[in-house]
């Protein structure tokens, strides 16, 4: 990952988060649907799929928020607020749909800290 030195300190964790899960789910989605208390993965291999769609549009986004350039960031976290505030979404009809609730209250949790992080950011930004 591109340096995060000069992100402050929840960009940073937004980073490192954004890639451990991101970099998990495509190395190995079952583990991480484990993980991310998300159930037994069933064997579908389109689970697999969308598991790693997942993981490269968080590791895509974690090395986003670490290069150098301001404008490239700022780029990178209004795409991270739009992507996490459809997460959310998402999250809502995965419940109404009666899917398991502790993982799926968990990402909405990390989504909506990452919307928060990110909007922080972007009206502190240049």
């Amino acid at each position: 990952m591109p340096s995060t030195a000069s992100l402050s300190p929840a960009l940073r964790a937004m980073a490192v988060s954004r890639a451990f899960a991101g970099a998990s789910s495509w190395i190995s989605p079952r583990h991480a649907w484990r993980f991310f208390l998300l159930g037994p993965m069933p064997d579908a291999g389109s689970t697999a799929l969308v598991s790693r769609l997942f993981g490269i549009r968080d590791l895509v986004l974690a090395l986003g928020l670490g290069h150098s350039d301001p404008a490239v960031r700022r780029a990178v976290l209004t795409a991270g607020v739009v992507v996490d505030s459809a997460d959310v979404v998402a999250t809502a009809l995965a419940l109404r749909s009666g899917a398991p609730r502790a993982g799926l209250l968990a990402a909405a949790a990390g989504a909506g800290t990452f919307i928060v992080i990110g909007a922080t950011a972007l009206a502190h930004s240049d």
